[in-house]
């Protein structure tokens, strides 16, 4: 399967796809292209390679303190078993929610909408992450997801 086709589905939020994740190790590679691409997208009109690295960097530091946050909460609170590389690569195609945000100006009203959009897609993505992954039911993975959503504004925050 393409890159885009993996990209429309993550973006479709399809709990099939996620769950193909759990064994498709070649699908790291591309979880990483979609990080990176949604990562630089914002920083190509800046004509700076150091910015377009340092946006990458960015992006896979952030999409690494969410998939951290999903694993630690259902490993240690929850008490189930998964493979963070696993979890890592499922976070990374989840990261097709920060499209809206990607194309929006920061300069306008039409940012907070894209933002909030963003928050919403994203805690959907995470709660299909946690229950494909680790068959969390629906309060858990909502809080799995919650505390993804937590590691997304720390990110924020750090970086």
């Amino acid at each position: 399967m393409n890159l885009l086709n993996q990209m429309i589905l993550a973006g479709r939020i399809d709990r099939s796809f996620y769950r193909s994740l759990v064994f498709d190790n070649y699908a790291t590679g591309n979880a990483v292209v979609v990080i990176a691409l949604v990562g630089a997208l914002p920083r190509i009109w800046d004509i700076s390679l150091l910015g377009v690295g340092f946006a990458i960097l960015a992006g896979l530091l952030r999409a690494a303190l969410v998939t951290g946050a999903i694993w630690g909460v259902s490993v240690y609170i929850f008490k189930r078993y998964g493979n963070p590389r696993t979890t890592f690569r499922m976070v990374g195609f989840a990261n097709v929610a920060f499209l809206p945000l990607v194309f929006t100006p920061q300069v306008t009203s039409w940012w907070v909408l894209a933002l909030f959009i963003t928050a919403v897609w994203l805690f959907l993505a995470l709660r299909i992450v946690a229950l494909s992954q680790f068959d969390l039911e629906h309060p858990e993975n909502s809080f799995a997801a919650a505390a993804g959503l937590l590691g997304w504004y720390l990110s924020i925050i750090l970086f």
